[in-house]
């Protein structure tokens, strides 16, 4: 009875019950730090973020699908699919190619500023933005191996996989339901993901990168696709700290690339033609064959 009651819920009530859920879990993983260092166990930041992320993002997203879907796993998109490979290898070469286009958006986004009244929220939000990059890059900057595998860890796979799981398995997802248009609920969960990373003065970039995660979990059917494409974006800027630690790299020129405009609109180009000739078709295939089953089942 409870079961079907949670399964004939709309997705408004879905909506609400998945922000519900989020602040209980929220609650939880608070409380386990909390209670941890009251019994003087020995958790510290990398370790915090990762008993976090795996409550928050993780659990939030898993509990909701066992809660109003049948097949809850399948639903977040956690399955194979056809060509899974070679979307995974297409996914790696979109995320490179809008490298320049998250740059140039980087410092397009740096230059905007607040109306002169808003000034002081203006300067204390960048300042905030400022201390918790010191932080980050105080936890990158460690130059043994074993740091830099953890650091993939918690700032490249558990992220990538956790966030995933909650924004585009299980948020996007309940938009398109409620929307019944994919594009406006990718662009909607973006900016929901764009926005919960808490930096106004970042928020393009993530929000581009957020559509494009978006698309490539929609046309590309598995959760481990964009996950992989997350990774790889993730990945990709703490392997240049680690090589900075090493005198191999000057992470101050690698932080900002000064792509001119031309080379963000190429970058952009073939990032959309790789996802046309890779995503497209299967995705309108797939549609067109489920219309004339849809057919068929009405006939009969």
């Amino acid at each position: 009875m409870i079961n079907q009651f949670f399964k004939d819920t709309k997705p408004g009530g879905q909506l609400l019950a998945l922000g519900l859920i989020f602040v209980l879990f929220f609650i939880l993983s608070a409380g386990v730090t909390v209670v941890s260092t009251l019994v003087g166990a020995d958790v510290n930041t990398l370790g915090g973020l990762v008993i976090s992320q795996l409550i928050v993002f993780g659990c939030t997203a898993v509990v909701f699908a066992l809660l109003f879907y049948g097949r809850p796993l399948q639903h977040l998109g956690m399955k194979s699919t056809e060509r899974m490979m070679i979307k995974i290898l297409a996914s790696c070469v979109i995320l490179v190619c809008l490298i320049p286009v998250s740059d140039w958006l980087t410092r397009i986004n740096d230059a905007l500023h607040f109306p002169q009244g808003l000034a002081a929220l203006e300067e204390k939000m960048r300042s905030m933005g400022e201390n918790m990059e010191w932080v980050v890059r105080d936890i990158l900057n460690r130059e043994g191996f074993g740091d830099f595998l953890c650091n993939i860890l918690v700032f490249a796979l558990v992220p990538a996989v956790c966030e995933e799981l909650l924004f585009r398995g299980a948020l996007q997802q309940l938009f398109c339901r409620m929307l019944r248009n994919h594009h406006v609920a990718i662009w909607l969960t973006a900016a929901v993901f764009s926005l919960f990373h808490g930096e106004i003065f970042a928020f393009l970039p993530r929000f581009v990168l957020g559509a494009a995660l978006g698309y490539l979990f929609y046309y590309g059917g598995s959760i481990w696709i964009n996950s992989t494409a997350h990774f790889l974006n993730n990945a990709l800027a703490i392997v240049l700290y680690y090589l900075s630690t090493k005198g191999l790299v000057d992470i101050q020129a690698a932080d900002s690339l000064n792509a001119p405009w031309y080379l963000a609109l190429g970058g952009l180009v073939l990032a959309v033609v790789v996802f046309v000739y890779v995503f497209v078709p299967q995705k309108n295939e797939k549609h067109e064959s489920g219309e004339k089953v849809q057919a068929m089942d009405e006939m009969l």
